[in-house]
């Protein structure tokens, strides 16, 4: 169910109930986790619907609460869409599947082999490369994982994973510095390549060792990678220290194993690991 439909039957189920109802209920009654709750609950106190919280007893709504604006009675194409994601449990659509259940949309999973059904047609319609991942949402695709991610903060502002407008400088640089220099960089180190200094002028990664300690200084006794709050750019930067610190293609550093700690343990980062975990022991 889209956050279109769910907003007037939330809405709906509150206006019902005179006493306050817990969110575990209305979650239940509404078949969402009790994180999408949550966020549907602070988009409609965000257009000013006067939803009170009661501690230790619930949620409920005032006889007096206004009404919201009409753009909430009714799916919005946007919205509406069905939101496609192609993947494979070891590949890099972890990174976009993290972020899938850190915004709590709907989505249909698809899950592809290597081989024949990423070069089969109807893939290659979608991803040329006959690669994963990729998203379908509605008419829209978009491909690479920084892309996917960049564009479903925009796509779900509600989840907050993107910074307002005026604070993205760190959002994008770093954002777009892993999916950049830093991938290109652990990917050379890892095949044996070192450029010399006439090489490391051609390549846009320049190489490994200064790459490691700018990514290093950026995460340095920092919580998040862009600010004072979580966002994408924390999925995509984290997704890579995380995995290149296990898999070997980045250092063990302190600065990386601190700032790795506060970001594996996340609930959906863990419900994505529980995936690749079963996909490993098939």
């Amino acid at each position: 169910m889209s956050q279109a439909h769910r907003l007037p039957k939330l809405l709906k189920m509150l206006r019902h109930y005179d006493d306050p109802v817990s969110g575990a209920d209305l979650a239940e009654a509404l078949g969402i986790p009790l994180s999408v709750l949550y966020k549907d609950i602070a988009v409609l106190r965000a257009v000013g619907v006067e939803i009170v919280s009661e501690p230790g007893q619930g949620y409920v709504l005032p006889p007096s609460a206004q009404l919201p604006p009409p753009a909430l009675s009714e799916p919005t194409n946007a919205l509406s869409d069905e939101l496609i994601f192609y993947t494979h449990p070891l590949s890099r659509g972890g990174i976009v599947h993290w972020m899938l259940e850190e915004l709590g949309v709907p989505y249909r999973l698809v899950v592809l082999e290597y081989g024949a059904t990423m070069h089969s047609p109807d893939y290659l319609a979608i991803n040329p490369m006959g690669k994963v991942p990729a998203i379908r949402h509605g008419e829209r695709v978009v491909t690479e994982a920084a892309a996917i991610c960049a564009y479903l903060a925009d796509a779900f502002p509600e989840a907050g994973l993107a910074p307002p407008l005026s604070a993205r400088d760190d959002y994008y640089r770093w954002l777009f510095f892993a999916a950049g220099p830093l991938e290109a960089a652990a990917s050379l180190n890892s095949l044996g390549f070192q450029p010399n200094a006439e090489q490391r002028m051609r390549l846009g990664s320049g190489d490994f060792a200064t790459v490691i300690e700018a990514l290093a200084a950026a995460v340095n006794g920092r919580r998040y990678i862009a600010g004072d709050a979580f966002s994408a750019a924390d999925v995509y930067v984290g997704s890579h220290i995380g995995w290149g610190m296990q898999f070997g293609t980045l250092p063990r550093r302190p600065e990386f194993e601190h700032y790795w700690a506060g970001l594996q343990n996340r609930p959906a980062r863990q419900h994505c690991e529980m995936f690749i975990q079963q996909a490993l022991t098939q």
